[in-house]
């Protein structure tokens, strides 16, 4: 389990990576590149997590041109939600890449 505090949020200059979580595809192109926009986060019940501009959400999802997709916490969440979140990346029609993590809260 990871902890909820754990995850920043991401800069515009994508700067801080290492406090956000990553998911990494081998597939070329993929994640920025038009028009292979690949890969998304989902939160535990399926539902697809949106982008920064996206109002109302704990969590926005990111995605570089370096095969990468970012899950980060904004700084103003007050109660994010926990449980298992999902890094989806379609390959072919009918193929999908999966990882899966379980986002929990520290009692510290």
């Amino acid at each position: 389990m990871i902890s909820v505090q754990d995850i920043g949020e991401l800069r515009f200059d994508f700067s801080n990576t290492n406090e956000v979580l990553a998911c990494r595809t081998d597939r070329r192109p993929c994640c920025k590149t038009q028009p292979n926009r690949f890969g998304d986060w989902t939160y535990n019940n399926g539902t697809i997590i949106g982008t920064r501009g996206s109002s109302g959400i704990d969590y926005f999802r990111s995605r570089d041109d370096n095969q990468m997709i970012y899950l980060s916490l904004r700084s103003s969440a007050t109660n994010p939600p926990t449980g298992e979140f999902c890094c989806v990346i379609q390959y072919y029609k009918n193929v999908t890449q999966l990882a899966c993590i379980e986002l929990g809260k520290c009692l510290y």
